[in-house]
Formats: structure tokens, sequence, C-alpha cells
């Protein structure tokens, strides 16, 4: 029986201790127990994450540019003020007077043939049905000069036309001409003819084989 109580003994005191160990553990976890860390992998995860966010968002908000080609310009025509259009491919260059240059004195009445010579300066030919027009002044009689064939760019032709002096103007008289297409729309340089009337008219040339009654 003594015996027996000693081991009880011995086994209550060493309860006791364990008691004390794990009391004074929790105690001591306690007072150790701080703030958790935060995980610094995890910050920078998260930062680089935000940063991109940041970026895609930038990106997104500039208007990107779109690149474009410049094609050379076009012809374009030339519009009339009759609303109608003359291609821009056409041109007429003067180039001289072949006969009556400006300010020729003539007589009242007095034939003459006035002939230009002009040059196409375009890119697209002139064709039959083109015609050289009275476009202002004094038409002298003049009727209009036709092309009669194809002119094609860089060519040159003379333009001739028959007038006469007129009797009803004294002093200068002009006529102003252009060449039309075959709309009848003027385009190129202008053609003019200048002369100075004088007052006498030129008396009538006699038929060759007659006599004097």
């Amino acid at each position: 029986m003594p015996e027996h109580r000693g081991r009880l003994a011995i086994l209550a005191v060493a309860l006791l201790a364990l008691f004390l160990v794990v009391d004074l553990a929790v105690q001591g976890a306690g007072s150790r127990r701080i703030a958790p860390t935060a995980d610094l992998s995890a910050v920078r995860t998260e930062a680089v994450i935000e940063f991109a966010r940041g970026i895609t968002g930038t990106a997104e908000s500039v208007p990107t540019a779109i690149l474009t080609s410049t094609a050379p310009p076009t012809p374009v025509a030339r519009t009339t003020a009759t609303g109608t259009t003359t291609p821009a491919c056409l041109g007429l260059h003067f180039v001289r007077d072949v006969t009556i240059p400006d300010n020729t004195e003539m007589k009242a009445a007095q034939v003459f043939t006035k002939t230009w010579q002009v040059q196409n300066s375009g890119t697209c030919p002139w064709k039959p049905g083109f015609q050289v027009v009275l476009i202002g002044g004094i038409a002298m009689g003049g009727s209009p000069f036709k092309v009669a064939q194809t002119v094609g760019p860089g060519g040159t032709i003379q333009v001739s036309i028959k007038m006469a002096a007129p009797t009803n103007v004294k002093g200068v008289a002009q006529g102003t001409w252009k060449m039309a297409d075959s709309g009848g729309e003027p385009f190129g340089d202008y053609l003019s003819v200048v002369i100075v009337v004088g007052g006498e008219t030129p008396s009538p040339t006699k038929p060759k084989g007659t006599s004097t009654p």
C-alpha cells in the first residue's frame, strides 16, 4: 500500500508539472503574437497588375493614327459660266501673228485674212468639230474656223479667218477669238485681231480684160 501511494503521488506531481508547462507555453505564445506580415511577392504581383491596367487604359483612351496614302492630284474639269465643263486636259498656246499684226492700218471695207499660229499645249488632242469662235468685239465678217483634222498634244496649226474692215467704225476695231471644244466651250489663250480703220474706202478693182468707156 505505501508503494502504491507513492506512485500516485509521483503521477500527480507529473500531471501538475505538465499543466504548468502547457499554461506557460500558451501565455508565451500570446505575448509573442504580432500582426501578420504582408507577403512581399503578392504585393509586387498586385503592383505589376495595377501598372499594366493603367497602361492598357491609357492606350485605349489615345486615338490611334490612321495612315493614308496621298494620291497625286488628278486633272479637274473647269466649270464655265454656262454651267458646263471643259476637260482640264485641253489647252491652246498662242505662238505668233502670221499676218495682220496688231494696229495694222486698214481702209473701210478692206478685205484681209487674219492668220494665227497656235499650239496644242494640253494633253488631249483637238478633234474635228473643234472651232475658233468669236467671244468678244467685232467679227468683221469673219466665220468660225473649223479644225479639219486631229491635232495631238504639242502639235501646231495655222488658223486663218477671212475678214473685212468695218465701214461703220473709224479708228481701232478689235475682235477676240478663242478655240472651243465640240460642246462649244472655249479654252486656251485668246486670239485677237486689232486694226486701225481709216475714213477712205478702197476703190473697187477693175476686172481684167475690160476697157474704160
